[in-house]
């Protein structure tokens, strides 16, 4: 998976950028090794997080994170 930049959407910002912070998410991304990509959207999973992003013109939208329980 290749990007140039890492960037918040709007759903994240209205509504997960509270629960997980920003510095976390990019952590979680750079350190995980077991991605998994359905079609443009890759899914992060941790044994305390999930991400769900989106891969457009080499830039690595995060939609969604939250803590799993």
């Amino acid at each position: 998976m290749y990007f140039t930049e890492i960037r918040k959407s709007q759903h994240y910002i209205e509504h997960h950028e509270h629960e997980i912070p920003w510095s976390r998410v990019v952590e979680i991304i750079f350190t995980t090794k077991n991605k998994r990509k359905k079609g443009d959207k890759i899914e992060i999973e941790t044994d305390r997080y999930y991400l769900l992003c989106e891969l457009k013109d080499n830039v690595l939208w995060v939609i969604n994170a939250k803590v799993t329980k």
